[in-house]
């Protein structure tokens, strides 16, 4: 795949008339965009991730009644038998998906994007493979087949849990207790449904905090680490790395 940009809009005031000519992929991350595809009316929101072919007419425009933060990634396929094997990108059509993995998406579309904005070595063999893995991803949890509704219901508590104490020390046997199977069961479970165990999901929930943090306020990077949970800011600087590519000192 040649990646010919990647963007990240935050609350933008400006919009793209019609176009055409390269594949897309949008992964809307806050509130609420309008797009034109062949003159139709598409709104999409918070979590919702939109493929546009190269052949087909686009275009998007803010909502009336709410602002978006939304990452797009610009690309032609060189690879024709990686875009004919993913059954969402064979069909020349666009494709609309609503994933219950929003951090994880979030941090790969953050990484891909921070990759092309430093051009650290190798970046574009490495943005390659970001972007290959998040095609092959939205093919992957797209195409499985839904969980019984008792393990959906129990994977959304626990996310929601994590999401209100993602500052917290979280253990796997106080996510077991909430849920009520033992600490084995729920990383099977939770990672089943949501495509990741519940520590990775907690590290990604305080990773894209933090990168919100470093872009947005005057905390320093030893704040951060400690008002995320962090008590040992050298571990924060190697996860944040893991997840994002970069250091936190290349951000600030």
């Amino acid at each position: 795949m040649n990646i010919q940009g990647v963007y990240h809009d935050v609350n933008p005031k400006w919009s793209i008339g019609k176009d055409r000519g390269c594949a897309t992929l949008v992964y809307v991350s806050q509130g609420k965009v309008i797009y034109w595809i062949n003159e139709e009316y598409v709104e999409l929101e918070k979590g919702e991730i939109l493929y546009i072919p190269s052949s087909i007419d686009r275009a998007w425009e803010n909502h009336p009644e709410e602002s978006h933060q939304k990452y797009t990634v610009v690309f032609l396929w060189e690879d024709r038998s990686l875009e004919n094997t993913l059954h969402f990108t064979k069909h020349n059509e666009i494709y609309r998906y609503k994933t219950s993995n929003s951090p994880y998406y979030e941090q790969r579309f953050s990484t891909l994007f921070t990759q092309l904005l430093w051009k650290k070595p190798y970046f574009e063999l490495m943005s390659k493979y970001v972007l290959s893995e998040l095609l092959t991803q939205i093919a992957q949890e797209s195409s499985e087949q839904r969980a019984s509704p008792a393990k959906e219901r129990i994977a959304r508590e626990i996310q929601k849990y994590l999401l209100h104490n993602f500052r917290s020390n979280v253990t796997i046997e106080e996510l077991a207790a909430l849920a009520g199977v033992t600490p084995n069961y729920v990383s099977v479970l939770f990672k089943e449904v949501v495509g990741n165990t519940p520590i990775q999901y907690l590290h990604q929930i305080r990773i894209n905090s933090a990168l919100n943090l470093l872009k947005n306020t005057q905390m320093s990077i030893s704040e951060i680490a400690e008002y995320l949970g962090y008590c040992d800011q050298s571990y924060f600087n190697r996860m944040f790395k893991k997840w994002m590519g970069v250091a936190p000192s290349h951000i600030v």
